[in-house]
């Protein structure tokens, strides 16, 4: 009887241990403006680099049309499925703020990256650069070729007004102009939604209204919009309507999509920071949030990024880089 009672027992005991869940594993919501461009991609490539050293799983999606409406959506539905642990968010617009509040009010952990929302909306926002060094990149490397004392009209093509890093970089690319080439007169800003054809479409009109009447420059403020630039003025180069080098693009984007215009000198220069390592220090900080490490100003640890700077929430990746002929082979992404 009393074997049978230890066979019972061992038999419950089994049960019970094949009967429990394994711990599930601490998931970040890696969630971009838009989820299918190249920039965005290369966030992805470091936030996963980082979540497979540090154990966590990162899942990457979003929406395919970087507008605040769709990322909304995307957002509600992934805060209700109860599957993540935190959300890492580069907000289309600060109306994404909303949701963002309410996944706080959930006690979930919100982090911003590339574009920030409302402070109040997300613990810590990891910024690229400082808005001004971005800017000032742009200007520059616009000035350099324009050489002393330029005159005449420069464009900015842009995704959205109410985009977070456009608006901040527009404002003091204006006030950088006036300041440092008061020759130069700075077009109404150009929207193209992050939809490299209707960029095109956009620069083209630009340059075909402006051309003779004084345009020397075109800034793009995302990654679309400077080869969409590039695209235009090649195409327009070709067909003579101007000559090449009349009209200089420069902006922020990426090496991989400006490689063919740096290399036929369409473009001489443009700027922008590592996407992936900003990718791989958004997914450091979720861990440290996680631990409940993450100071809000200090310093931190971020792998193999080294220290990292934290002031009042907002964690510098770091200066941006200027591409050029010279440079642009070194970089994969």
């Amino acid at each position: 009887m009393k074997q049978t009672c230890y066979v019972l027992i061992f038999a419950a005991l089994l049960s019970a241990g094949c009967g429990r869940k394994k711990e599930a594993k601490y998931t970040v919501a890696f969630v971009p403006k838009i989820k299918n461009i190249p920039y965005f991609q290369a966030c992805q490539r470091g936030a996963e680099e980082a979540g497979r050293e540090l154990g966590i799983n990162v899942v990457y999606d979003g929406p395919t049309k970087a507008e605040a409406g769709p990322q909304i959506d995307f957002l509600k539905n992934w805060i209700e499925s109860g599957e993540y642990n935190c959300f890492a968010v580069a907000c289309a617009d600060k109306d994404v703020s909303t949701v963002l509040r309410d996944a706080r009010q959930q006690g979930l952990p919100v982090i911003t990256y590339d574009a920030d929302a409302e402070p109040d909306a997300r613990q810590f926002f990891i910024n690229m650069a400082t808005y001004d060094a971005v800017a000032e990149g742009m200007v520059d490397a616009l000035l350099a070729e324009l050489g002393p004392n330029p005159k005449g009209m420069v464009g900015i093509l842009t995704s959205f007004l109410t985009a977070p890093n456009q608006a901040q970089w527009a404002r003091r690319v204006k006030e950088l102009i006036r300041k440092k080439a008061p020759g130069l007169t700075v077009l109404p800003e150009e929207t193209h939604g992050e939809e490299r054809e209707k960029g095109v479409s956009k620069a083209r009109t630009m340059i075909e209204t402006y051309h003779d009447k004084g345009l020397v420059g075109i800034i793009g403020l995302t990654s679309v919009a400077v080869p969409a630039a590039a695209e235009a003025t090649r195409q327009l180069v070709k067909q003579g309507t101007i000559t090449k080098g009349q009209i200089k693009v420069t902006g922020v984007s990426t090496p991989r999509d400006m490689a063919d215009y740096v290399k036929d000198d369409t473009v001489k220069s443009f700027v922008l920071w590592s996407p992936v390592d900003l990718g791989y220090l958004t997914v450091h900080v979720c861990d440290l949030v996680r631990q409940g490490k993450m100071p809000r100003t200090g310093k931190i640890k971020a792998g193999r990024l080294g220290d990292i700077s934290v002031t009042d929430g907002e964690v510098l990746l770091g200066p941006p880089i200027k591409f050029t002929k010279e440079n642009i082979g070194k970089y994969d992404f």
